[in-house]
């Protein structure tokens, strides 16, 4: 003892938390020792030395300068020696080597009431297992003396100990102490009973010491909260609990508790505790009692947080198993009404709480209710009045805009496109700014397309780009952005309304029709977006013509026809997007005409074409994409058919035109070779059209080709390029040209031959000169008997 003594003193002079940690060193080195005493006591037989010993290391427990996170270290060394105390008793009393009636009342007499009381219940709880006596009397004589601690804080961990101690020794139905030893009333008594004493001590340290701690005490009893919330979950627990007892027995006296306490963070934790622990179908039975009970909680109660937790709650349930929602219950309601009263008495509510309020109760009504769309215009109503007071700034912070979208987003999960019909909805929508509202058009478009949710009506279109319009025209508060990221941003967001569109589907094709003119009205406003936009436009046009084919052969009745299709066609690509998207629009109008031609619409086919060609000549004037667009446009008029014989020869003569006027000689070279084909068509769809075939244009475009490659600076290119119209020349020599003779074949070879001499040994050389062979050997081939290469003497003019 003297040492001790000595040893305090010597720690007053340390810090705040060094003076904690050793009066806690102390405190344990103490119990330890004393519980090693008490072991062997017990190995020994001597019960009353051990009870003497377990007295001395409970009064450790008496002490007062311990915080309450270090007393709760302490408490649980010491309550831990206690239970192997329990067990010798049990044993000795079940082998008659000591009655544990007698020491129940020995132990009653002994000195300190603190040490007294934990050993009387741990005495007491080996008493109930040995059932020589009711379970109900022994509880209710436990819980009644431990009144004589209440000092708020030793007084709350003891009953804390009596709690644990006693929670499988309960009455409840189906225990083994079930019957003479009480009734499940009984257990749900004595927890109820020794709930709401650990409750009041819980508050009581909020009003011991001075104001300046006030702060530090409210930490100190926030760590101390699980304490008191175990009484809330032994009822929970309880077997014997079930949702009658629940409603006319538990939930009465627990907001009872709760609101009599008068202290906000017990009337915080409880009222959270009770919707965490108890059952999701309890709370709908005992739903608008609990909502009645908010009202009455201390003013600076975060009622909202309340409200929210239980919304969420009953939310996620009815989302896991919503068939067991009753029916008969309007809990919307019931969360609407008790609600707006909230948000009425409250005054000092901020706007945060209350969009969070909203926010909870709308999610709650889309997940509860998601046929019931009057509830989620309902909220969505009272949040627009809200933000159109004139106290609510117009530019809200993060935190609420974050709740805004939230309110929007809530209802997209279960209620999919029925959001679009809720009338409200566009007008919350429209109080956020720009990018927010680009944020929901996307996430509403994501939505669609993972459903697969058609777009089946004009109005359901309509609405539905009024929605995403940040997605499809810029405003004026828009801001231009050039960063990478944005960049990117963009381009995802235009392929979703790409995408977007390809679910519009109406069976009657008339309507589908009318709808993709709306649609082209709402592309249309989009600027650059038309990029993104025009082509799905085009290509869901041309399936509808399909459709209306398939219509047309079932003897469908419809008022629209292809011809309709292709004059709206022709509308949407001549327009501003072919002047500013020239190559992308050639290409869309090289495959309408294509299909034109197919189902014998000749008239679209030349228009079309027409249309591509003055696009080329007005609008490409780059050098790179003049042969790639040139050189696509010959081998799609060539695969094309329908057109009359002048319509042909003027279309490929443009073609020949173009080409003798690419920049490049290079470029010439292979547009001029290409071009040759459309004089002597070999395609399936024109072979056959012998009036197409012009010798004499096919040879001037080879001629010319061979021309232009001659006058090209750069030998490999040129000599790639002799080979390339060597090969032009073998196709139509053995098609029967009349104008391609042998002796321009043999030409073209010695002047290759000749060339071959000037390439190096790189690997682009060695490229050039296996063509060239690769060409010889195709020709050796070829002659046989009945080919016009029968003739041809390659020994002569070439060693290959």
């Amino acid at each position: 003892a003297a040492a001790r003594s000595i040893l305090a003193f010597v720690m007053q002079s340390g810090s705040a938390k060094t003076k904690q940690r050793n009066y806690l060193a102390l405190g344990v080195q103490a119990v330890r020792r004393l519980e090693r005493q008490m072991l062997l006591a017990l190995d020994n037989g001597n019960t009353r030395d051990a009870l003497h010993r377990a007295m001395e290391l409970l009064s450790e427990l008496r002490t007062s300068l311990l915080s309450p996170q270090n007393y709760y270290d302490l408490y649980m060394q010491a309550t831990e020696v206690l239970h192997r105390l329990e067990a010798y008793i049990v044993e000795e009393d079940s082998r008659g080597g000591l009655s544990v009636m007698d020491l129940y009342e020995q132990v009653q007499h002994s000195g300190n009431i603190i040490p007294r009381l934990y050993l009387l219940a741990t005495v007491g709880s080996a008493y109930i297992k040995s059932k020589k006596a009711p379970c109900k009397d022994i509880l209710f004589d436990l819980v009644e003396l431990c009144r004589g601690v209440q000092h708020p804080m030793r007084g709350l961990f003891l009953r804390n100990y009596l709690s644990r101690i006693t929670r499988d020794k309960l009455p409840d139905k189906g225990s083994i102490y079930e019957g003479d030893g009480g009734d499940v009333k009984d257990a749900i008594e004595f927890v109820l009973q020794n709930f709401g004493e650990m409750n009041k001590l819980w508050v009581r340290m909020q009003h011991q010491g001075a104001l300046r701690d006030i702060e530090k005490r409210e930490e100190e009893r926030r760590n101390l909260k699980q304490l008191v919330g175990t009484g809330v979950v032994r009822l929970s627990d309880m077997d014997g609990v079930d949702a009658k007892i629940y409603s006319q027995v538990v939930l009465p006296k627990l907001l009872e508790v709760t609101i009599n306490c008068k202290d906000v963070i017990a009337q915080e934790y409880l009222m959270e505790c009770i919707i965490q622990v108890f059952p999701d179908e309890f709370h709908l039975l005992t739903l608008e009692d609990f909502l009645k009970s908010i009202q009455h909680l201390k003013s600076k109660v975060n009622v909202n947080s309340i409200l929210v937790s239980m919304m969420n709650r009953l939310s996620n349930f009815a989302k896991e198993s919503p068939e067991k929602i009753p029916k008969e219950i309007d809990t919307f309601a019931l969360f609407h009404v008790h609600s707006d009263n909230i948000i009425k008495s409250k005054t000092k509510m901020t706007l945060e709480q209350i969009l969070s309020l909203q926010a909870a109760l709308l999610n709650y009504s889309s997940k509860c209710y998601p046929e019931k769309l009057d509830n989620a215009d309902l909220v969505l109503q009272s949040t627009t009045a809200l933000l159109s007071r004139s106290d609510v700034p117009k530019e809200l912070d993060p935190a609420c805009i974050k709740l805004v979208k939230s309110l929007l987003l809530a209802p997209l999960e279960t209620m999919k496109l029925n959001v679009l019909t809720l009338k409200f909805y566009k007008k919350l929508l429209k109080m956020l700014g720009l990018n927010d509202r680009r944020d929901l058009a996307i996430k509403l478009m994501e939505t669609v397309l993972a459903t697969n949710e058609p777009l089946d009506t004009p109005k359901k279109v309509k609405t539905m780009m009024i929605f995403i319009e940040p997605c499809l025209r810029d405003s004026k508060d828009s801001k231009i952005k050039t960063s990478e990221t944005d960049k990117v941003k963009f381009v995802k967001e235009q392929e979703m309304v790409a995408k977007l569109f390809h679910q519009i589907y109406v069976e009657d094709t008339d309507i589908q029709l009318k709808i993709y003119e709306l649609m082209r009205k709402f592309f249309g406003q989009g600027g650059v977006r038309i990029k993104y936009t025009i082509p799905p436009l085009v290509f869901g046009c041309l399936n509808l013509v399909d459709r209306m084919k398939e219509q047309k052969a079932s003897e469908s009745k419809m008022e629209s026809t292809p011809s309709d299709v292709f004059r709206f066609l022709m509308e949407i690509l001549d327009s501003d997007f072919t002047n500013t998207y020239p190559a992308l629009a050639i290409r869309l109008l090289l495959k309408c005409a294509t299909y034109a031609g197919q189902i014998k619409l000749e008239d679209y086919t030349y228009s079309l074409m027409a249309l591509a060609f003055t696009t080329y000549e007005e609008e490409i004037v780059d050098n790179k994409s003049q042969l790639s667009i040139l050189l696509l446009i010959i081998s799609s008029l060539e695969s094309m058919s329908g057109f009359t014989d002048e319509e042909w020869e003027n279309l490929s003569s443009k073609c020949a035109k173009y080409s003798a006027k690419l920049l490049k000689k290079e470029d010439q070279t292979r547009a001029l070779g290409h071009c040759a084909h459309l004089f002597w068509p070999t395609t399936p769809q024109n072979g056959e059209n012998k009036s197409l075939r012009d010798p004499d244009n096919v040879l001037k475009c080879i001629q010319r080709g061979l021309k232009s490659a001659n006058k090209c600076k750069k030998t490999k290119v040129q000599v790639e390029l002799f080979i390339f119209m060597l090969n032009k020349f073998l196709f139509f020599f053995q098609r029967g040209v009349s104008t391609i003779d042998e002796k321009f074949i043999q030409g073209i070879i010695l002047l290759i031959e000749e060339s071959l001499y000037s390439l190096e040994g790189t690997p682009e050389d060695d490229a050039i000169k296996k063509y060239y062979v690769n060409t010889i050997k195709y020709i050796r081939s070829k002659k046989t008997e009945d080919s016009p290469f029968v003739t041809f003497d390659l020994d002569q003019i070439t060693s290959v």
